[in-house]
């Protein structure tokens, strides 16, 4: 029996969506519970199973169509089975928004991904490494979404560039000047490289810009819309986390599921939020809106994008149940399967690079939200103590308010707590 694939309503609020790709094609033999495509709404990207079993006749929607709820995206059924001759078509696409001018964005906000053509675009991991490595990005093609550079690209990159014979001068100029060296007969002895090789041969030219990913394109969006509308001002303070490391490895001594900084950054956030509410309100329509949970959103850096699930009420979890669920949706997360609703209604969002090495950074709040938290490494550091030096585990933390509802002195409270919260594990005590 012939029956139609629709777009879910996945969210209370998704009205739409944008096809992201179809993992089944036509003709392809489909059973109940296989992802037949990708889509992302304004919160997440979502695999949508089939609900039907037998052939995929035909396949009405494509990949960047940007369709209503209920769009009829396919049909599937047996050979045999007639498609009606007016089907019902796909409703057209809606255009993505044109990118602000140049002269609106403000000078601070990093531009978005899609650009002019020659703009090179990869994953932040793919430019540390390439950056740390000297390696020219012009001269990699990438095998990502869109053609996006990833990490692995850099990596098999490197390992090519390691079969060639050059020497030192050779291989800094042919990264200064986005020369790659793989493909430079040398002019040296057994065909080594040397520096008038490179000199003399012909820079990388990028490929031309292409289109992003619609999860890209979200996340640019909602990046942009943040830096305009919400005036962003920063604190940043060094807390003392010895006491917090020692903890953490007592605790999952002999655990097989580990607890995470995150996991204690979050109680402890929530706990703060609890004492200082301030920070639990939001800027809608002219009115200042104070939420009525305490809920802790996580930055997960995804290949294609950033997403932001939300870890619900951690003010009344114990440490071993923020794990568990922070876990959950982590894994939610890049398996593509959040939905919508476990994106919305957070408080407060930590945004940790500590475990990339990053030591301080300053990030964007999160719409919907008035306050992000920036984490960095920890790092034994020598420090002074009743007079003496010692060696401590130190780590920078870093606060982006929005100014419209949170003024320097409520933040400063807040930040004030969270160190205290950190450096003993003691709650603060709420009036």
């Amino acid at each position: 029996m012939l029956q139609e694939v629709l777009l879910p309503k996945l969210g209370q609020t998704m009205e739409d969506a944008t096809i992201e790709r179809w993992i089944k094609n036509e003709g392809d033999t489909v059973k109940r519970g296989d992802v037949l495509l990708e889509i992302t709404t304004d919160k997440a990207t979502l695999e949508v199973e089939s609900y039907a079993e037998g052939k995929l006749l035909k396949v009405l929607g494509k990949a960047g169509d940007v369709l209503p709820v209920n769009a009829v995206l396919a049909y599937v059924g047996e050979d045999g089975d007639e498609i009606p001759e007016a089907a019902p078509a796909a409703p057209k696409a809606i255009p993505a928004a044109e990118p602000a001018p140049a002269a609106a964005v403000p000078a601070s906000q990093a531009a978005p991904e899609a650009g002019p053509a020659g703009r090179i675009f990869a994953s932040p991991r793919a430019r540390a490494l390439a950056k740390a490595e000297g390696v020219p990005m012009e001269a990699i093609r990438g095998t990502g979404p869109n053609g996006r550079i990833v990490e692995k690209d850099v990596k098999a990159w490197l390992e090519r560039a390691s079969s060639v014979s050059a020497t030192p001068t050779a291989r800094q100029i042919a990264a200064q000047s986005a020369v790659d060296i793989t493909t430079i007969a040398g002019s040296g002895p057994g065909g080594r490289m040397l520096k008038q090789d490179v000199l003399g041969a012909a820079p990388c030219t990028p490929a031309a810009g292409e289109k992003p990913s619609a999860m890209r394109r979200i996340v640019a969006e909602r990046m942009s819309l943040s830096k305009r509308e919400s005036p962003h001002f920063y604190l940043d303070f060094n807390v003392d986390m010895t006491v917090a490391v020692a903890y953490r490895t007592a605790l999952n001594s002999g655990r097989e599921q580990k607890i995470s900084f995150n996991d204690i950054l979050a109680k402890g956030c929530a706990a703060c939020i609890k004492a200082v509410p301030q920070i639990n309100t939001v800027w809608v329509d002219g009115r200042v809106v104070r939420k009525s949970e305490i809920n802790i959103s996580l930055a997960i850096a995804l290949e294609e994008g950033l997403m932001v699930p939300v870890v619900r009420n951690v003010d009344r979890k114990s440490l071993d149940e923020i794990s568990a669920e922070s876990r959950e949706l982590i894994e939610k997360a890049r398996g593509k399967r959040l939905l919508p609703e476990e994106c919305e209604g957070g408080s407060l969002t930590i945004s940790n690079m500590g475990m990339f090495g990053v030591n301080s950074f300053y990030p964007v709040i999160n719409p919907g939200e008035s306050c992000i938290i920036g984490v960095g490494a920890i790092v034994d550091t020598p420090v002074v103590r009743d007079g003496g030096i010692c060696v401590r585990k130190m780590m920078n933390l870093s606060m982006s308010c929005d100014h419209r509802v949170v003024d320097g002195a409520v933040a400063a409270k807040f930040v004030s707590l969270l160190k205290n919260y950190l450096e003993t594990l003691e709650p603060p005590v709420v009036a």
